[in-house]
């Protein structure tokens, strides 16, 4: 029996699982803004806190990838996985993580080669994460599934405040951190595995069938990862700060959206597994018409173009994060819900184009050295993901009725 928000009973007040899942993923943030203090106050706005936040961008930049992969696994939970799609998702796995780190190397010198190993290895083991993870959450237990997308961060904190004798010592520490993390949460879901409901399942699809529309899915994913890359590189060659002052800011907006559009999007993968697709329109976004989002983003791009400031805290590229997150957490859970309740390719192909513009603007502006800094942010986090809802607002494949939420 589902227990619904604000559900009572003779006995008083019960809370939902989604509102203790919301208590669990605010305490991980909690702890998980207090790692970042620590980390900010070892290392400061230094240029030893670029070269880690440099080396934990390879992570971030390969787990990008885990989008299609999460999209991919929601698509596939009534159907048995054989192990020709395990082996070619291992491998292609093992490929990004590779290929991405490498092109990093290329690009920078000023990293240590074990950083770099270790940060790449994180990136792909958060992929195995993403791939794994949506099952568990449909199968359950979805209380302790949900704990384990949590917990690393009380094992972090603990970690970071161990002495450490130098700054470096400290940083690699940190690298380490984030590898151990993934680590321990898929040995974590493998004992849950044993655990749960296990459904009937169709037979395995064919390579071909199953990974047709992750294909898309990735090749959308490439072009976010090439919009990373320019971006992450251009604000690390600006002075010195200025990298670390934005991925702070990121991480702030990436805390609000783990506590509750992740928490939410997860609370509902079973009902969107099941053709229901039944969503807040204050969460999804779909209030925003199209003059409305351009009037949004327009408004940005002034913000950006004549607002110059300083890499410190709130400069002008991190204002964008700020400004677009409303817009990056709406289109996350309209096109999650969308996918999971369907395999809509055409939209999906189309998705991919963003994508792939958006790089290419992004690695074009960044060669031009007139240009303001923070109008890179503005295309990654404030442009793209207006024209994604717009795009979704406007595809035949919506038109489709959607249950509002109780």
């Amino acid at each position: 029996m589902t227990t619904t928000p604000g559900a009572s009973s003779s006995t008083g007040w019960q809370p939902s699982a989604y509102q203790a899942a919301v208590v669990l993923s605010g305490t991980s943030a909690v702890l998980g803004l207090g790692r970042e203090a620590l980390v900010l106050h070892r290392l400061g706005l230094s240029s030893a806190n670029d070269a880690l936040q440099l080396a934990l961008s390879i992570t971030y930049t390969i787990a990008l990838l885990g989008e299609p992969l999460r999209l991919a696994a929601l698509n596939l939970l009534q159907r048995r996985l054989g192990a020709s799609i395990w082996s070619v998702i291992a491998g292609g796995i093992l490929v990004a993580a590779f290929v991405m780190t490498a092109l990093y190397r290329a690009g920078s010198s000023v990293l240590p080669g074990r950083w770099m190993v270790i940060a790449g290895a994180a990136g792909a083991a958060n992929l195995f994460l993403a791939w794994v993870l949506p099952r568990r959450q449909r199968a359950g237990p979805f209380l302790l599934v949900h704990f384990v997308t949590v917990m690393p961060n009380i094992f972090m904190v603990a970690g970071l405040l161990l002495p450490a004798a130098t700054d470096q010592a400290f940083a690699e520490r940190v690298v380490g951190l984030f590898l151990l993390a993934p680590v321990l949460q898929l040995a974590a879901l493998a004992v849950l595995a044993r655990f749960g409901d296990r459904p009937a399942l169709a037979p395995s699809p064919g390579v071909a069938e199953g990974l047709r529309p992750m294909a898309w899915h990735t090749v959308g994913a490439a072009g976010g990862q090439g919009s990373q890359l320019f971006l992450r590189t251009a604000l690390a060659a600006a002075p010195p700060g200025t990298l670390t002052a934005f991925t702070m800011t990121l991480r702030v907006t990436e805390t609000i959206r783990a506590i509750f559009v992740d928490t939410y999007i997860a609370s509902r993968v079973r009902r969107w597994a099941a053709g229901e697709r039944s969503t807040s329109p204050l969460i999804d976004g779909r209030w925003l018409s199209g003059p409305g989002l351009l009037a949004a983003s327009g408004a940005a791009l002034a913000l950006a173009l004549l607002w110059s400031g300083s890499g410190r805290w709130l400069s002008p590229a991190s204002a964008m994060l700020v400004i677009g997150g409303y817009l990056v957490l709406a289109l996350r859970v309209r096109y999650q819900s969308l996918n999971t309740s369907a395999q809509p390719i055409g939209l999906v192909k189309r998705m991919a184009g963003i994508e792939l513009v958006a790089a290419t603007v992004v690695g074009v502006v960044s060669l031009w050295a007139a240009a303001p800094l923070a109008v890179l942010p503005w295309v990654v986090y404030v442009a793209k993901p207006a024209a994604g809802l717009g795009l979704i607002a406007s595809h035949p494949e919506t038109e489709s009725p959607v249950a509002p939420e109780a």
